[in-house]
């Protein structure tokens, strides 16, 4: 044998056995090298249970822990009879307006004049005490009530009805239709149909409004039509269109609650009324000064 042939089997020889020694170190280095892992058992799931959420309790507000004690239909704050809460324009409520007390130097003298606006219940239903008079030194107390009960037909208008009865020289009553409410521009109007015995009959027009120029300083400017439907001589009035009051009032307001005021006022008579009092030697327009007070509670 050839020495080249010698030296390539002792090449081959020494190769294979570096190759045992390192397979040996490393079954000996990894204990599980050449284990297969089994494959997983199937796991019914089907019989386990999911446990219940917890609850919970801390960290939450009691929604009692502020009432002290009360809860709606019961306690100091409860309506009468059981009945739960409601809003407030359920609630019955009531206010009385004096919008005129004043004093004027008249042909006749000086005479004194109010005008009362009350009233109570709810918002959509009320009572109304309406009540306007003047006060001549040496005649009787002339004045004009009315007791209505009102309904609302809108957010701004009420449907009223009710009595009215005059007092004074002649007395008498009336059965009285009207409405009440705010018209467009915030004009305050107030008109009534009056129904009397033996036919009588009249309708008055009253409108308000009120010009605020500052905070406190406010012009209220009203006017009044009256129409009758017959003559009534007694009373001093014709059929037709009879008579008209124009005002203008200056009130300064302390308070919205309390307001002295100034102002004038012109009342004038026209058509068969006037006929009427010319023929009893009376004017048919009277211009007078006024001074006065309004306030409300």
């Amino acid at each position: 044998m050839s020495q080249r042939t010698l030296t390539g089997l002792l090449i081959a020889t020494l190769v294979g056995a570096s190759a045992t020694a390192r397979a040996q170190d490393a079954t000996a280095a990894d204990p599980h090298a050449g284990h297969a892992m089994p494959a997983p058992a199937a796991v019914d799931h089907s019989q386990h249970a999911m446990p219940a959420p917890a609850t919970p309790t801390t960290g939450l507000r009691d929604p009692h822990a502020y009432a002290h004690g009360h809860s709606v239909g019961s306690g100091p704050y409860a309506l009468p009879g059981g009945h739960a809460a409601h809003m407030s324009s359920h609630a019955y409520q009531g206010a009385f307006l004096l919008d005129r007390l004043e004093t004027a130097e008249t042909d006749a003298g000086r005479s004194t004049q109010f005008a009362i606006d009350a009233w109570y219940g709810q918002d959509f239903r009320r009572w109304w005490l309406l009540s306007e008079g003047e006060y001549t030194r040496g005649d009787a107390l002339q004045a004009s009530t009315e007791l209505l009960g009102s309904r609302a037909l809108s957010a701004y208008w009420d449907a009223v009805a009710g009595v009215q009865v005059d007092t004074g020289d002649h007395s008498r009553a009336w059965a009285s239709l009207g409405l009440r409410g705010l018209a467009p521009y915030w004009f305050e109007v107030d008109a009534r149909l009056l129904l009397g015995k033996s036919g009588q009959s009249a309708l008055h027009l009253e409108a308000e409004y009120d010009l605020r120029l500052t905070q406190k300083l406010v012009l209220q400017s009203v006017a009044e039509l009256a129409w009758h439907g017959r003559t009534q001589v007694e009373e001093g009035e014709g059929e037709g269109f009879s008579e008209t009051v124009l005002g203008l009032r200056l009130r300064y307001e302390f308070t919205p609650r309390f307001a002295p005021y100034a102002g004038v006022e012109q009342q004038r008579q026209f058509g068969s009324t006037a006929a009427l009092r010319r023929n009893q030697g009376l004017a048919t327009r009277d211009t007078r000064a006024v001074l006065g007070l309004r306030f409300w509670f």
